[in-house]
């Protein structure tokens, strides 16, 4: 089964075969979308979870470096170009890996071996007829956990992890904050600002700035009060 979601964006369709025939030697990745133009692409992006994007730089109506500093939802990017003198403007936004084409399969295993080191086995969420409760099970201490979603108090993401805040304990996980919070249903928990997702039914007491858990206050930002506002009206 697939867990990984993948883009292709490049004005050139047999680059972007080149991809997919090497994509399709790894079970655990799946091509979500294949893009020619750059545009069109972004589009989606806006509205679509997307875990690894391959991306080339030069493009008409706007390049990939461009592209990428307008996103505001980043996926883990690697760039796919025929210049090798973007480079270092590439890393310098942060993308994951940059590789010149024509790409080799064995150059390119090494940048997928870049991206499951950074995000670690996904985490998925599962519902149990055996059990009244969803959970979710993560990876952490090198072992697989289960986690009962009504234990979440609330979520903290630290760069390239996310810390998870239980009602017995705290657990670290390697994984965006971003794509946890696609993974939590959005009945059960809110996202409140960039680094933290709460649960609705462990708030105790909120103000139009922060959000308290017990006795833990989490700051409420700008991006999301007004959504929190109107969420809690009718929930609270």
């Amino acid at each position: 089964m697939s867990q990984f979601k993948c883009f292709i964006i490049d004005d050139e369709p047999l680059a972007i075969d080149v991809l997919v025939a090497h994509l399709k030697k790894l079970p655990q990745f799946e091509i979500a979308g294949k893009f020619t133009e750059p545009l069109l692409a972004f589009s989606k992006l806006k509205t679509e979870q997307v875990d690894l994007l391959f991306l080339d730089i030069e493009m008409p109506d706007i390049n990939g470096l461009e592209l990428i500093k307008i996103l505001q939802q980043k996926p883990e990017i690697i760039i796919t170009t025929a210049y090798r003198e973007f480079a270092v403007e590439g890393f310098e936004l942060d993308v994951l890996d940059y590789l010149v084409k024509p790409i080799a399969f064995d150059r390119f295993l090494k940048a997928i071996d870049k991206f499951q080191n950074k995000v670690g086995p996904k985490v998925t969420a599962t519902f149990s007829p055996e059990e009244s409760h969803e959970y979710i099970v993560v990876r952490a201490d090198r072992k697989h956990l289960k986690i009962s979603l009504n234990n979440i108090k609330y979520v903290e993401g630290l760069k390239d992890y996310v810390k998870i805040f239980l009602e017995d304990g705290e657990i670290f996980t390697k994984m965006s904050i971003g794509n946890f919070e696609h993974l939590l249903p959005s009945d059960q928990f809110i996202r409140v600002h960039k680094s933290f997702i709460v649960a609705k039914n462990k708030i105790t007491a909120y103000t139009a700035f922060d959000v308290e858990i017990g006795e833990k206050e989490i700051p409420i930002s700008r991006t999301y009060k007004e959504l929190f506002r109107l969420t809690m009206k009718k929930s609270f």
